[in-house]
């Protein structure tokens, strides 16, 4: 028993990954997400490791966690500490990965916890970031530091909120122990760990209940050596990487194919290819698949990644079938001006045609707003981004992110930033450019999802790539057209089935009744349902331009496959081929509805009969496409379920 263990005889942490509020005062919430929070898999994992070290010997255990994107309303702290609170009990809640544009939200449920009993904690990006450039300094003679704790870190300070500077391995354990003494520091400074012995992060059991799909994400190293002046992960993480054994990675992934058909796993560190044993990485992987394992996974690379002799060709042979690259823009001058000299826009051709050849998609993280950028220029370089091949775009605005070089140059030069951390998303303005207001800058970036991600670029996307990806890239499509188009929230905060929840809106929010609320999601149904047919026939468009087989990705045959044999014998009409055959498509669907709405009164005349009975029979072809569409679509979310054991999806 540790000292004054009789006064504590139970120890619960409690893990809580915060959401953000959106522009209305509503926590970003969604029935099912899409991306999960390493950082709190990493933190179950230590958290469990702590259990079992000799500083806690003696204390019962118990550790919960709460994803507030997935939960309606977000966490709620009275009911949690009638829960879990007693006499002998020590209640820590944990507030994980807080990023700059969280930390609003953070900070009221670490309040309003703290203010129940609990004994708070939170760490993350921002606040790190915040500590190392506001108050410690880069290291870098060259980038000034006001050697001042952030304001925001020193209000919560004085309040009793202990916050956590760096990374946790190796000192998790013992912040812990201290807290259950009752003697915690106020501020934990973790450094940056070697990995070589720290847990890999561990996702709780029911995690993936509120998700559609599961990613398992794995940190196979930390830290980037490059110097981009709009990064924070190289001024928390470092400029020497760090990484975890070649062993340890392998036998994580061999287990998660003993549990799951066929996993996915991303890659999580920022530049996979400067990991000195990536080779020995992927020959472990390449192993397990001649094994007769079946999984696939996504990396982070650079842009000179591809040059390195058979990385690509490793990569493909591993089973990667993404690449997420820091593209950020396509202007050879913008590069070098942020430090970014190593990227080559001559070059991003080939780059995309080589990962083509295996099979590799290529992402691309692209900025929008550099300060020669216009509305003009930003539409002219997304053309070139479909041009050069580009799969799939995540569009950012330039933002000065608190921990980052820009941001502590714009500070000390007195530069007019944003004073709620809430809008530090990259998604909206926080400064003024130059060369466009912000309203011209917000809508130039909200056009940049749209002119990209049309059906054209989509089916594109899709025929290049091969068969057995093909559905893992329309989900991605799906995902990302319904985030920035119709949820009109960032695909990496966004899921499906948005929640809006009166009661949680944001304390600062401006006044709104009931009945208003009420209203407005009435409208907001309404438009749901109407973009959402939309958005059907945009993928369902998709689908048959770039595929009309059915794209059995376990070998089966296609059902209509099975159904042109049924028929095959039948002399086909034109209109038999397109409704029911290889010749599916929508634009002759499309025109023919376009002709058809601009005669307008002219098919009340008798001598108009003939384009009624046409449009009958396009109606019928649309049934029959939206049969088709649907029918494949229902066969693949089934397989996806049986691979990831998800049985109310088999």
């Amino acid at each position: 028993m540790i000292e004054t263990g009789a006064c504590t005889r139970q120890l619960v942490v409690i893990l809580v990954e915060v959401t953000k509020y959106d522009e209305d005062g509503y926590l970003i919430q969604f029935y099912k997400g899409v991306l999960p929070c390493n950082t709190l898999a990493a933190m179950w994992s230590l958290t469990e490791s702590a259990f079992a070290s000799p500083e806690l010997a003696g204390i019962k255990c118990r550790v919960l966690a709460f994803n507030e994107r997935t939960m309606r309303g977000g966490v709620n702290a009275s009911k949690v500490m009638e829960e879990y609170s007693a006499p002998d009990t020590r209640v820590v809640v944990c507030l994980v990965g807080v990023q700059t544009n969280m930390f609003p939200r953070a900070r009221e449920v670490a309040l309003e916890f703290k203010s129940l009993g609990a004994t708070v904690l939170m760490g993350g990006f921002h606040i790190s970031g915040s500590i190392t450039m506001l108050h410690d300094g880069s290291g870098e003679s060259k980038i000034p530091c006001p050697h001042i704790m952030p304001p925001e870190c020193a209000d919560l300070l004085e309040r009793g909120v202990v916050l956590f500077h760096g990374e946790a391995e190796g000192i998790w354990h013992e912040a812990l122990r201290d807290i259950v003494r009752g003697e915690p520091k106020p501020l934990y400074r973790g450094g940056r760990p070697a990995l070589v012995a720290a847990p890999l992060p561990e996702y709780p059991s029911d995690y993936f209940e509120g998700f559609f799909g599961r990613m398992h994400t794995l940190d196979t190293g930390r830290g980037c050596p490059f110097t981009c002046s709009f990064c924070t992960i190289i001024n928390v993480q470092g400029h020497d990487p760090r990484y975890r054994t070649v062993d340890t990675i392998v036998r994580r992934v061999r287990r998660a194919c003993g549990e799951e058909r066929t996993p996915f796993f991303f890659f999580t560190d920022d530049n996979f290819a400067r990991n000195p044993r990536w080779k020995e990485i992927l020959q472990g992987l390449i192993q397990l698949r001649a094994e007769g394992l079946s999984f696939r996974f996504m990396v982070e690379a650079d842009l000179v990644a591809w040059k390195i002799p058979h990385f690509v060709e490793l990569l493909a042979r591993a089973g990667c079938n993404q690449v997420f690259m820091g593209v950020e823009t396509v202007r050879q001058e913008t590069l070098n001006a942020t430090r970014k000299r190593q990227n080559k826009v001559r070059e991003y051709a080939d780059m995309c045609a080589l990962h083509h050849e295996f099979g590799i998609a290529c992402h691309a993280g692209y900025i929008l707003g550099f300060p020669n950028d216009t509305p003009q220029t930003i539409a002219e370089d997304v053309d070139v981004l479909k041009e050069l091949g580009f799969d799939q775009v995540s569009f950012f605005m330039l933002t000065p992110l608190p921990g980052s070089e820009d941001h502590i140059r714009q500070y000390v030069a007195g530069i007019p930033m944003d004073e709620d951390l809430n809008n530090y998303d990259s998604f909206q303005p926080v400064t003024d450019h130059p060369r466009m207001s912000r309203s011209e800058w917000q809508e130039a970036y909200n056009r940049a999802w749209r002119q990209f991600y049309t059906a054209r670029q989509m089916s594109a996307a899709l025929r290049r790539i091969s068969r057995d990806e093909y559905w893992g890239m329309f989900r991605n499509f799906l995902w990302y057209r319904w985030s920035a188009i119709v949820e009109d929230v960032h695909p990496m905060l966004a899921g499906f089935v948005r929640h809006k929840h009166f009661a949680s809106r944001r304390p600062s929010a401006p006044k709104m009744s009931r009945m208003e609320h009420t209203i407005r999601e009435l409208w907001r149904f309404v438009r749901y349902v109407g973009l959402g047919f939309r958005e059907f026939f945009v993928l369902q468009r998709v689908y048959f331009a770039s595929c009309t087989l059915g794209l059995a990705a376990d070998g089966h045959e296609p059902w209509e496959d099975r159904f042109r044999r049924w028929r095959r014998d039948v002399r086909h009409s034109r209109w038999f081929r397109r409704t029911f055959g290889r010749a599916a498509h929508r634009e002759w669907l499309n025109a023919f509805w376009k002709r058809y709405a601009r005669l307008e009164w002219e098919l009340l005349l008798p001598h108009r009969w003939v384009w009624h009975l046409k449009a009958f029979s396009c109606a019928t072809t649309e049934v029959v496409y939206a049969i088709r569409f649907s029918t494949v679509v229902l066969l693949q979310l089934r397989r996806r379920g049986r691979n990831m054991g998800y049985p109310g999806l088999q």
